[in-house]
């Protein structure tokens, strides 16, 4: 299953493609458009959150492929 997600560039509404286990990681990703110079990333207080989010979503993808 594929880790890459996009979303829209807050600035420009061009694509920010993401790594999520990257994402989750410390990774910064950067919007394709070339003129905008906008990232995202997480904030450092959001690790725990967002992991904790991804540890249910994947216990839920377990549990539906058991059944």
């Amino acid at each position: 299953m594929s880790t890459y997600n996009e979303i829209q560039c807050p600035a420009c509404s061009g694509k920010i493609i993401i790594d999520t286990k990257l994402l989750l990681s410390g990774g910064n990703f950067s919007c394709t458009t070339m003129s905008c110079n906008a990232s995202v990333s997480l904030s450092n207080s959001s690790y725990h959150v967002a992991n904790s989010a991804m540890d249910e979503f994947d216990k839920i993808k377990t549990a539906a492929q058991l059944s």
